[in-house]
């Protein structure tokens, strides 16, 4: 993650949105009073508020994580599907 001043950014910001949406890496930008915020492509930012919303039921999230586990254990069916 790279990290810059407001006014770098500010001075530099069609560059680091192109970078920053080409590279799927985020920007930290701080300004001289120390809040900070996070730059990064929408892209990934709508693919983080999906990741949030599918784990934020318990049912969801534990389908989800046995999922992954079976996967992880090679232990799945394979089926054909007719076309």
């Amino acid at each position: 993650m790279q990290a810059l001043l407001y006014s770098q950014a500010r001075n530099n910001l069609r560059e680091l949105i192109n970078q920053v949406c080409d590279d799927y890496d985020e920007c930290l930008i701080s300004t001289k009073d120390g809040k900070q915020a996070v730059l990064l492509s929408f892209e990934e930012y709508a693919a983080m508020r999906e990741t949030l919303y599918l784990l934020s039921s318990k049912a969801n999230r534990d389908r989800l994580l046995d999922a992954v586990e079976q996967i992880e254990e090679l232990d799945f069916t394979t089926r054909e599907i007719d076309e």
